[in-house]
């Protein structure tokens, strides 16, 4: 009697393995499809960059033509906020400067006083500095998951203006119900000095 216990629960789970397989397979295919990369192509007006201090100077918080919008400051795409982080916004100024081979530290600086540091890690790719992606993925096996990718790219125009290239995608499923969302945006900072 116990050894035909034994071999139900051992079909059970047998039975078992090949669905378990299945979604391991097609959450895997998720989490691939979903690592979108930002785009390289080559500008007219692009910098040729052969070292990563080519970016270093101080720019400008707020972006080209979008005064006001503090989801689109310099330092709001660099530390990959999808919140809030500044005040006074507008009165800031984010110096760059290379501390490593692929390291670039940012610096908020406001009236004078400097108010926050990050390292921004990446590394250089056909004249873009392109940061290491932030991915988080939320799985709850056959009833939920979610997968999000954070990543920017910088470039520099002949101008010295500072052009910022962010992705954002997030992706997701309820039961096999898929969804998902990109977005890709770009925004200029003036250069205030080297």
């Amino acid at each position: 009697m116990k050894i035909s216990g034994m071999n139900r629960t051992k079909t059970a789970i047998g039975s078992r393995v090949p669905l378990l397989r299945s979604f391991a397979h097609l959450s895997l295919g998720i989490l691939l499809y979903s690592c979108s990369s930002l785009k390289q192509s080559t500008q007219a007006e692009m910098v040729q960059i052969g070292d990563v201090q080519t970016f270093d100077g101080i720019y400008k918080n707020v972006s080209e033509g979008n005064s006001g919008i503090e989801l689109r400051s310099l330092w709001n795409q660099l530390a990959l906020h999808d919140d809030l982080d500044t005040v006074y916004f507008e009165r800031a100024t984010i110096e760059l400067r290379t501390v490593g081979k692929n390291e670039i530290k940012a610096t908020r600086i406001q009236d004078g006083v400097e108010m926050k540091s990050l390292i921004l890690h990446g590394k250089l790719k056909d004249n873009y500095f392109v940061s290491k992606p932030k991915r988080s993925v939320v799985p709850i096996p056959f009833i939920y998951g979610q997968i999000k990718n954070n990543q920017f790219q910088l470039w520099l125009d002949k101008e010295g203006r500072l052009h910022v290239d962010r992705l954002y995608n997030r992706w997701g499923w309820v039961f096999i119900f898929l969804a998902g969302t990109d977005n890709t945006s770009s925004y200029v900072y003036d250069r205030l000095k080297d």
